[in-house]
Formats: C-alpha cells, sequence, structure tokens
C-alpha cells in the first residue's frame, strides 16, 4: 500500500513515542509497503526510516508545538484531500499528541496513553484542556483506532468514551538488539538501572529516589541508582531530591544515552526498576527482561498488564512498598533468579514490531471510506 504516516511528533528521537514510530516505519517498509513520512521541520526522515524515504515537512512556522498541533489539525486535512489519490491510507503515529479535523483518507491512529487523566498538573493548564476536550474529538473520527496496552484501550473507552469494538489492541515490539541479545548475555553488573526522561512527577524519580535511600546502606552500596535519560520537565526537582538523599554518593544520572551505548549500562545492570506513575505501555520493561535483568515495577496502568508475573510489582506512591519490592529483588537467590529471566525470556515472545505494523496495515486496508 502507498501510505502516508504522520511522524509528528518525533520528540528528537528521545521518547518511547519515537521509538514506536521509527520501529513501526521500519516494520512497514520492510514488509513491502510504500511510505511517505510527514515530519517536523528539521527532521531527518531517512534516520527515522533507516534509509532513503518520501516525505514531506511541516512549514518551519510549525516548531512551536502549540502551532505544530494547530497546522496538524486544519491544514494537514487539506493537502491530504488535494493528494487523495496518491495514497491508499494514513497512518497517525501519536493520535494522543496530534490529530486531523477530518481523514480523507481511511486512516488507522495510535493512541500511547492517557496520561493527563491520571497526572494532575502533567501539562500547561491550556494543554490540559486541548489533550482532554478537543484532541479526543477529534481523534475519534479515524476510521480505526489503535491502543498499545489493554489499558489504554480501557482508559479510551472510560475517558474519551470510545466504543468496546472501535478500538483495536496491538501490543508495542521489543528492539531488535534486543531480541536478538535475549538470552545470550545475560546482565553481569549490580547496579540498579531506571531508563526514562528526568520528569516530574509523573515519571516518579523522587519516589524511588526516597524508597532507595530507605535501604540498609550496605544493600545501596552493592546496588548503585543510575538514572538514564534527558531532563524534561521539572527535573530540577529529581536532582534536587538525589543531591539531598543520604545515599546521594550511589546516584548517578547518566543524561541521554543514544541507542548505539545502551549496551553497556544494561552490561552494568544487574536489575532494573520501573517506577512510574503511569505508562500506556512501558518499552524498558520488555527491553530489560529480554536482556536477562531482573525486573520490579509498578502495579498500575498497563506496567502490570505487560509486567504479567515476571516482575515484582509495588504501588508506585508508597515509598515503603517501592522499598520492599527493591529488597525482595536484591534478596533473590541464584535459583529463584533464573526462573525469573527464564519466564521473562518466554514472556517477551508475545511483543514484535513486525507483528505490530501488520496489524496496522491491515486496519487501513479495511478502513474503508475516508472522512
Amino acid at each position: 500500500m502507498r501510505l502516508l504516516v504522520s511522524c509528528i511528533p518525533y520528540d528528537g528521537g528521545r521518547s518511547g513515542i519515537s521509538v514506536y514510530i521509527r520501529e513501526t516505519v521500519r516494520s512497514l517498509i520492510s514488509q513491502g509497503h510504500e511510505l511517505t513520512l510527514l515530519v517536523e521541520p528539521g527532521a531527518d526522515a531517512a534516520a527515522i526510516a533507516g534509509g532513503p524515504v518520501k516525505s514531506v515537512q511541516a512549514p518551519r512556522w510549525t516548531r512551536r508545538p502549540a502551532l505544530s498541533m494547530l497546522w496538524h489539525l486544519l491544514a494537514l486535512p487539506r493537502r491530504m484531500r488535494r493528494r487523495r489519490g496518491d495514497f491508499d491510507g494514513f497512518f497517525l503515529c501519536a493520535a494522543n499528541r496530534r490529530v486531523c479535523r477530518s481523514y480523507p483518507l481511511p486512516t488507522v491512529a495510535t493512541v500511547h496513553d492517557l496520561a493527563n487523566f491520571h497526572i494532575p498538573g502533567k501539562y500547561s493548564p491550556l494543554r490540559m484542556l486541548y489533550l482532554a476536550r478537543i484532541l479526543p474529538f477529534f481523534a475519534k473520527r479515524a476510521q480505526r483506532l489503535v491502543a498499545v496496552s489493554g489499558a489504554t484501550k480501557a482508559d479510551m473507552v472510560r475517558f474519551w468514551h470510545c466504543r468496546e469494538e472501535d478500538v483495536t489492541v496491538l501490543y508495542n515490539g521489543l528492539d531488535p538488539t534486543c531480541r536478538e541479545a535475549a538470552g545470550k548475555a545475560p546482565a553481569r553488573g549490580s547496579a540498579l538501572l531506571y531508563i526514562s526522561r528526568i520528569e516530574h512527577p509523573g515519571k516518579n524519580h523522587v519516589r524511588l529516589i526516597e524508597a532507595y535511600s530507605r535501604l540498609p546502606r550496605a544493600l545501596a552500596q552493592a546496588h548503585p541508582l543510575v538514572l538514564a535519560g534527558a531532563d524534561w520537565k521539572d527535573a530540577g526537582k529529581v536532582h534536587a531530591a538525589a543531591a539531598g538523599s543520604p545515599y546521594s554518593d550511589l546516584i548517578r544520572f547518566t543524561g541521554f544515552v543514544p541507542d548505539a551505548e545502551l549496551g553497556a549500562l544494561w552490561r552494568d545492570a544487574g536489575f532494573y526498576v520501573f517506577p512510574s506513575l503511569f505508562e500506556g505501555f512501558g518499552l524498558s520493561l520488555i527491553e530489560a527482561m529480554a536482556r536477562g535483568v531482573p525486573c520490579a515495577c509498578s502495579n498500575n496502568g498497563s506496567l502490570g498488564e505487560i509486567a504479567g508475573d515476571v516482575a515484582i510489582t509495588f504501588d508506585p506512591e508508597d515509598t515503603g512498598d517501592i522499598a520492599a519490592a527493591l529488597g525482595r529483588l536484591f534478596a533473590e537467590g541464584g535459583e529463584e533468579r533464573a526462573a525469573r529471566v527464564a519466564r521473562g525470556l518466554e514472556w517477551i515472545r508475545r511483543y514484535s514490531w513486525e507483528g505490530h505494523a501488520r496489524g496496522v496495515a491491515g486496519l487501513i486496508a479495511s478502513g474503508g471510506a475516508g472522512k
């Protein structure tokens, strides 16, 4: 099929949505579809696609998020209508961030999470209004809606008032390098790793730091805490919490780590923790499982769903519960740890970018006339 794919916003390649866009685009191309990527001003479409690809850049004045949202909403449908004969369908990669007022082409729109309904103050009041009131109205006009987890689908039914039958769950996939490494290179280090943008309060770093600081010092010394990710909203509060911790000398911020350098972090990791207050999926959780790293994670949102019986789960709003889960994780013996790793390697087999892309393409093919 000839598909127009909105890769906006790509977040400079530094977010879970970036991973989703990159991997789904590459899988669609590998399956023989002809893609034209709609990208932000200055974005490198070839880097997203992994090679030469047709692309269209949004106008330069859309660099500001608010203007990008407005252009996507009002101007893009007119452009699609003019070029309707050039494409068989439209794929909207992040319909929880960008939508159109109408969809002249058969459209599949992916929703990653509705975190704004769960985390008060996650965004500015104006953006929260847009996400809660305006965006859902137009997102539901797409012919097909995809949720990346059952938890996200449930939220779409609850908060957006979607009909169950209008939302298809297609799980995210596993990074190909992780799949290649699965079972071949078990973790050798002892560090406690968390990979996430440094964002407060949503990613819950402050409670993690507080929980880590409640561990016996000898245990913390044996398992230094590594926080990998770029600084985002209110990152200063996270850094302040780390600086004020009695274990500040055991907490390390790496900043953003490019994909090519993540291998070293995983080799040093003996354990992985994912304490986020809310996630639509949680890609790094299945990446940890693939690399043989035992995990502990939040029990809310999609994380409990994605974790299955592989990870130790905890209440992310209870620092005592987080600390207790970390203590259990660190205390596991060799046999228990090996069994957890084995369950994880079996569990990740259900997550595939190729399967996700086939699902998207199938929905577009059955999408009917544009509207």
